[in-house]
């Protein structure tokens, strides 16, 4: 999974980014660099012969194409039997995916995951005190849209379920910004096949950081 851990936890009651170093001396302007990217994207998805099939996610300026819907009735909310409050479930996904850069280079992919591996089977959306999340474009893909009168600031409605198989095509800022990451390059918008073949709550849902 060395191309899809992060150390940025978002998508609570809606999209919060949190930079991994808070000591950091340069400005990032994510919102430069997010209309910096919208035209290199929307040229992409031209490219790709998509124009017809993706659809633009507003909010963040992710486009993505729902290949199959899947099944399924995760509840992507968790609520305590003690106190009766809920919060954002953290789900663990156990998925086929391949990552690209927008030249075609594969970065990292996993289409045999091993659901008996922690490292390569299952793996958690959220950060906990022990595992690390997936990258802020998979929590966006994952979470829904909203759940009931919660604002999420997810990609769909029900958001992923098992089943599912989607493309998402992010900018970087939902990415690894502007920090490179092993075979990707610092501010690297992304492309990915993701298929969900399982998804279930987390053991470390009470430990999330």
């Amino acid at each position: 999974m060395k191309g899809i851990y992060t150390c940025v936890l978002t998508i609570l009651l809606g999209i919060i980014i949190v930079s991994c170093n808070k000591d950091d001396v340069d400005v990032y302007d994510q919102q430069a660099i997010l209309e910096r990217e919208a035209s290199m994207l929307s040229a992409y998805i031209t490219a790709q012969g998509l124009s017809d099939s993706a659809e633009l996610h507003q909010q963040t300026g992710i486009w993505y194409v729902l290949k199959d819907p899947g099944e399924g009735d995760f509840n992507y909310l968790d609520t305590s039997d003690n106190t009766g409050e809920s919060q954002l479930a953290n789900a663990q996904i156990l998925v086929k995916y391949t990552g690209k850069l927008l030249d075609g280079t594969v970065f990292d992919e996993n289409l045999n995951p091993d659901t008996t591996d922690a490292n390569n089977g299952y793996f958690n959306l959220l950060p906990t005190q022990t595992q690390p999340g997936v990258i802020t474009a998979w929590q966006i893909a994952f979470y829904p849209a909203k759940i009931g009168e919660h604002e999420i600031g997810g990609l769909l409605e029900t958001g992923l379920q098992k089943g599912a198989k989607i493309r998402i095509i992010t900018p970087s800022p939902y990415a690894y910004r502007n920090q490179p990451n092993a075979d990707i390059p610092a501010n690297s918008p992304l492309d990915f096949d993701i298929e969900v073949l399982d998804i279930k709550k987390s053991p470390d849902q009470n430990n999330v950081n």
